[in-house]
């Protein structure tokens, strides 16, 4: 996991091939413009989901994680909370969903790390992660899924 401001995304890019591009677009973007669906940046390969949510109390949250993407999470109408924590600390997970590319798993949140607008979260598929943590809260907020292998073939 790495959580930073949005100005020091070009710090990460040699993290993936896609960082660089990625981190470009959004300091480009007019985020609170942005209306919820999927924006294509590449195919399958890179793509960014904008959604408005409500927030979920901390007993109720899952945490999530994935196998094929990489989560980079952005806070659009202000600050989020998300759990964290290593996925091979998680418990069995539920089946894998092929198509979502989701593992769910019981565990409880203890964790806890508040993302500012103007910040981003990285989350790789080692990192279990509950969002969107705040009670009744409505959050918009932006997610780009890079693909952990960029030129894989997902047969979707």
């Amino acid at each position: 996991m790495i959580k930073d401001k949005l100005e020091n995304g070009h710090k990460y890019d040699c993290l993936h091939k896609n960082f660089k591009m990625v981190m470009e677009i959004l300091q480009s973007l007019n985020m609170e413009a942005l209306e919820d669906g999927r924006i294509e940046l590449d195919g399958d390969y890179v793509y960014i989901n904008v959604d408005t949510i409500c927030g979920k109390s901390k007993e109720e949250a899952n945490f999530e994680s994935h196998k094929r993407y990489i989560d980079i999470q952005v806070p659009i109408s202000g600050s989020e909370k998300m759990g964290f924590a290593p996925v091979d600390e998680m418990k069995e997970p539920t089946n894998f969903d092929e198509a979502k590319d989701y593992f769910f798993y019981a565990d409880r949140v203890n964790e806890v790390v508040d993302v500012e607008k103007g910040e981003f979260i990285i989350f790789f598929p080692e990192d279990a992660h509950a969002p969107m943590i705040d009670c009744g809260q409505r959050h918009k907020k932006l997610i780009v899924k890079v693909a952990v292998k960029p030129n894989e073939d997902f047969g979707l």
